[in-house]
């Protein structure tokens, strides 16, 4: 046998080695890991087989699973880290819905010249609020609900996270809140 195809078979081997041992933690630990993350999170949204899922196909990205001290405890804690990024994103999209709700105003189902002047004043107070934010919160803010480009699409834009553009978006709305606010105190 030359010297590559002995390396070859090297290779070959411990590749088969690397998938069988993360084929033995996967017949022994799925089931209980999704009744885990569906113990711990629900088994709601992310739903408890795709974070199993995605946490094998993380430990398989990891190379050889052999080499790790406690295979079982790094899936789990890969799996929980997925879970709660998932619950993370969702709450950032719920508090962003939320803050939308509070500043929107009712459709004009009839114009009338105080209705106009209103959503005049209103339509002002948003410009004001949008010169005043810093210069990438408001280009985020704009990019997603103005534009309507998706907040993951914004993100590698930018070279940021979702979540930071979710966080982005939800200043910029309380950044409105606050200026809608104030200028119904002022009266």
């Amino acid at each position: 046998m030359n010297g590559a195809h002995q390396g070859e078979s090297v290779l070959a081997a411990a590749h088969a080695d690397r998938s069988a041992a993360l084929d033995g933690l996967y017949r022994t630990h799925w089931r209980d890991l999704t009744r885990y993350i569906a113990k711990r999170f629900g088994s709601g949204s992310p739903e408890p087989e795709e974070v199993a899922q995605a946490a094998f196909a993380k430990l398989a990205a990891v190379g050889d699973v052999n080499l790790l001290n406690d295979p079982r405890g790094y899936l789990y804690t890969i799996a929980c880290n997925l879970a709660i990024d998932h619950q993370r994103r969702a709450g950032h999209r719920d508090a962003v819905h939320r803050d939308m709700s509070q500043i929107d105003t009712p459709p004009l189902s009839e114009s009338s010249p105080e209705r106009v002047l209103l959503a005049k004043e209103r339509f002002a107070l948003f410009e004001e609020a949008l010169r005043a934010m810093p210069k990438m919160r408001r280009r985020i803010f704009l990019l997603v609900r103005a534009e309507g480009n998706s907040p993951r699409d914004v993100a590698h834009r930018f070279g940021l996270t979702e979540a930071a553009v979710y966080k982005h978006v939800q200043r910029a709305l309380q950044d409105c809140a606050a200026a809608f606010a104030r200028a119904e105190s002022q009266g």
